[in-house]
């Protein structure tokens, strides 16, 4: 992921804690299979009265019951806990937080990765929109938030550089002419997407993020783009009978 380490963070850590709970699981089963066994000749003094047909005698421990609930209760809200983080990094609020405002004429992201959070953070970030419609996805570098279509709109006032985003048409294995969105490394964006028919879902994969854009709604994401490279937009909504080959290309630049 080029958008952030805090993904790959929360995956080493869910490694970590699926190891440690399988080998401690694991573990004391194989421990008491083996440890519980009596030897050949030694008569089994059968300790809980088994017997075929009868069930066997009730044997619990209130505190190791207590023990084996509470702590995996407190695992897994630990782990909800902590896989806020990457949510909130893609799907804030749009308002301030980590990506500042608005950036203004000339004024540049400046993205840098925050050591201590393992967060992208921005002075500022870029609005662009994403449409998407039966079956291609279509860009606007330079959209008007008092209107809302999917063709060219008013300027906000300057003009968008085309080094920050542009929008072309690229060849794509496969997939034939699409769409091209171009950013630039160290900008962030916030994509604001709606569609024009049915639910689609664009895949971001630079950065594996995705988020569903549904008919009459505007939907956002966060786009901090860190690293040179070339790769693409795809729909992962099931939206039609050309769903499979409904791509764009994006090129991240310097």
């Amino acid at each position: 992921m080029v958008a952030s380490t805090l993904f790959w963070n929360l995956f080493d850590e869910y490694v970590l804690w699926s190891l440690f709970v399988g080998l401690l699981t694991f573990g004391w089963l194989f421990h008491h299979s083996f440890w519980y066994v009596s030897s050949e000749g030694e008569k089994y003094d059968n300790p809980d009265k088994i017997e075929v047909g009868v069930f066997p005698r009730h044997n619990d421990d209130m505190k190791l019951e207590v023990a084996w609930t509470i702590l995996p209760f407190i695992l897994i809200v630990y782990l909800t806990y902590i896989s806020w983080a990457p949510l909130d990094a893609v799907w804030t609020s749009a308002d301030g937080g980590m990506h500042g405002d608005e950036c203004e004429e000339g004024q540049s992201s400046n993205n840098f990765l925050d050591s201590n959070s393992g967060a992208v953070v921005s002075e500022c970030y870029h609005i662009i929109e994403i449409t998407g419609k039966q079956w291609v996805w279509s860009f606007n570098c330079n959209p008007n938030e008092d209107a809302w279509r999917g063709d060219v709109l008013p300027d906000r006032g300057y003009e968008l550089a085309t080094d920050i985003c542009d929008v072309g048409t690229i060849a794509i294995e496969g997939y034939g002419m699409q769409p091209l969105l171009s950013l630039k490394a160290g900008e962030t964006y916030l994509a604001v997407m709606q569609s024009e028919d049915v639910t689609h879902a664009p895949w971001i994969q630079a950065i594996g993020t995705k988020e569903d854009v549904l008919p009459s709604q505007k939907t956002t994401l966060w786009l901090p783009m860190n690293e040179v490279g070339e790769s693409m937009i795809l729909c992962t909504e099931y939206c039609g009978d050309a769903h499979s080959i409904m791509s764009a290309g994006l090129f991240v630049h310097n």
